[in-house]
């Protein structure tokens, strides 16, 4: 187990200033060639630190490594969140819509940046830190997301129902960045601009809520 030291327990604003420093160095060789070709040389130059900083802030490379994922996780999740308090008040269609397209512009606004990268880069080739994304970001996002799809649904269903639902909503929303090489090839547009997300936004929201409530009233 890696565990992250707090910044509580380092000190120093100079201190505080190099564990940001290695932070933001990391993060674009993470992102790049991963966490196994990044050396912590490289990492620890770039910062203008000493190589010894990344153990005396991190414990380990993988503690940065996992150090990085939570900062820019936690920044997506900011800048897009999937639910606001406001939002939660909504009719389930509104909640919905705010869903897909906030998880769209997560995708599609921020998917040339290496915070997203590394995210994406651990799902499809996952290291032992994938264990702590999902415990500590994606689960209560999921959490998020599968209470949307309880309430558009508007009924009782098991938690494989609501499973399924909900990673069909989502999947529809991922495969626009996961697997925009292919569908470029394919002729299909990537959206670009804030309005083309809007577009394919309304798209995906108004196609999953008609099988959500097709599926209820079939129930």
């Amino acid at each position: 187990m890696y565990r992250i030291r707090p910044l509580s327990a380092v000190g120093t604003d100079s201190s505080a200033a190099t564990r940001a420093a290695l932070i933001e160095a990391a993060g674009p060789l993470f992102a790049d060639i991963g966490f196994e070709a990044s050396r912590t040389r490289d990492i620890a130059d770039k910062a203008k630190a000493n190589v010894s900083a990344i153990n005396y802030h991190f414990g380990s490379k993988m503690g940065l490594y996992q150090a990085v994922i939570k900062q820019q996780a936690e920044e997506i999740n900011s800048s897009y969140p999937l639910e606001t308090e406001s939002v939660r008040q909504e009719e389930p269609a509104v909640r919905l819509q705010w869903l897909v397209h906030n998880l769209l512009r997560r995708v599609l606004t921020s998917h040339e940046e290496h915070r997203i990268k590394i995210c994406v880069r651990e799902f499809v080739e996952p290291t032992e830190a994938l264990d702590f994304l999902v415990k500590e970001i994606v689960s209560q996002q999921y959490d998020i997301m599968r209470s949307v799809v309880t309430a558009v649904l508007g009924r009782e269903a098991s938690l494989e129902e609501l499973n399924r639902f909900t990673v069909s909503v989502v999947s529809q929303c991922f495969h626009y960045g996961m697997a925009e090489p292919m569908l470029t090839r394919l002729g299909v547009k990537i959206p670009q601009t804030e309005a083309e997300i809007n577009v394919l936004a309304e798209h995906i929201a108004r196609f999953s809520l008609a099988g959500i409530v097709a599926s209820s009233k079939s129930a």
